[in-house]
């Protein structure tokens, strides 16, 4: 008798298309960048990717010569 009470799940087919659904709904909110958007913020990544890159390259040269100093110091 609980079992007649419960509500049936839908099938499998009836969810995969209520997914589809779904899907073409939220596709339609969707708004895409303008192309000036878009270079925009290509320029901001590629700025940002050059300034980390200089700053991990200056930390590397800085540690590197810190390591050398130390190496030749104790090797005497």
């Amino acid at each position: 008798m609980a079992e007649e009470t419960k509500a049936k799940k839908p099938g499998f087919f009836a969810r995969i298309g209520k997914w589809v659904r779904e899907l073409k709904s939220e596709c339609r909110k969707i708004v895409w960048p303008t192309r000036q958007q878009t270079t925009n913020n290509t320029l901001v990544v590629f700025a940002s990717v050059v300034v980390v890159g200089i700053f991990i390259w200056l930390l590397d040269v800085v540690f590197g010569f810190g390591v050398q100093s130390l190496l030749t110091a104790f090797s005497a």
